[in-house]
């Protein structure tokens, strides 16, 4: 009896012993799990990736008209990337403009131009990024009468003579000078009108005629006092300043990137060939020299040898900078 009263409190213990045992093994190991959550981990720096934005163009207009200047816009142009354009066999380069973080391009329409659809291509560091029609429409140009005062029959320009002047002297001279392509740019601003007052008289594109002699009127006549200021309508190089016959005392500045613009039936030069000018400088007075029957200044526009209507070009190019 007292064996088995011994043997029964010997096993009791152990019982007791591995109750004790398995508690402190429990609590250790929830000390354990607990730790390892609260050690703290091993980090890894990431750099962040830095958000690639598309590139994107957008036009001012798919549907153009002959004299019209298209705008084109690419924003998002990556650094060291190169975006160009072609239009009917014409290369389109784009530049940057101050305060602008895009990049334009301005497609002259020539107002003689054959009306159709043409393929506008855009092209990002040589790859073909997209292609648009452009659809050219034909613009009713007015017709009107070639007026010879008397005065003009005195210095010998008829409609006849004035014809031939301009094919063979006149226009061969300005024709030779705004067909070379300048890829150096000279201005990084909007363009702005050559007066201070505008007043159409002489509307881009008319159709002048006379016994079977036709000129076309490839720019704009503002009417002015004799002798008013004449403002460049951008930076550029002043590449031609002389007296021609039909044209006057004229004065032909380059913008760069084949934009010129020329200044006719001047009165008085305020610069001289070969004079880098800024925006906005007086480069001349208005007067009446050549074929002119008063006082006014003749301004045409060339865009990449395209004559274009010069205030739609000032004008439309400086609207879109505004909503840019």
């Amino acid at each position: 009896m007292k064996r088995i009263l011994i043997l029964s409190i010997f096993l009791f213990s152990l019982i007791l012993l591995g109750i004790v045992y398995s508690t402190r093994f429990y609590s250790f190991e929830k000390e354990t799990e607990d730790l390892s959550s609260e050690m703290p981990l091993e980090t890894t720096t990431t750099t962040k990736e830095e958000t690639v934005l598309e590139t994107k163009i957008s036009f001012s207009a798919l549907e153009v008209y002959q004299g019209d200047t298209l705008v084109i816009v690419a924003e998002n142009v990556p650094d060291q990337a190169v975006v160009r354009g072609e239009f009917d066999s014409q290369d389109l380069e784009f530049f940057s403009i101050e305060g602008k973080d895009k990049l334009f391009s301005l497609l002259g329409i020539d107002a003689k131009k054959s009306p159709g659809e043409y393929i506008l291509s855009i092209f990002l560091s040589g790859e073909l990024m997209l292609e648009e029609i452009i659809e050219v429409k034909k613009s009713d140009f007015y017709i009107t009468q070639i007026v010879i005062t008397p005065e003009l029959e005195e210095k010998g320009l008829t409609a006849d003579n004035i014809s031939k002047n301009i094919s063979t002297n006149d226009g061969v001279i300005v024709y030779e000078i705004v067909n070379k392509y300048n890829p150096e740019i000279y201005f990084n601003k909007s363009f702005v009108y050559p007066l201070d007052e505008l007043i159409n008289v002489g509307a881009f594109g008319n159709i002048r005629k006379d016994n079977g002699i036709t000129i076309q009127h490839l720019g704009v006549d503002l009417d002015a006092e004799q002798g008013t200021p004449i403002y460049a309508i951008n930076d550029g190089q002043v590449v031609f300043a002389g007296e021609l016959t039909v044209y006057g005392k004229t004065i032909i500045i380059d913008h760069g990137l084949g934009i010129y613009s020329l200044y006719l039936h001047l009165s008085e030069f305020k610069a001289s060939k070969g004079l880098m000018v800024e925006r906005g400088e007086i480069i001349g007075l208005t007067g009446n020299t050549g074929w002119s029957t008063g006082p006014h200044l003749h301004l045409s526009v060339k865009a990449n040898k395209a004559s274009v209507d010069p205030l739609k070009f000032i004008e439309g190019f400086d609207i879109i900078l505004k909503e840019e």
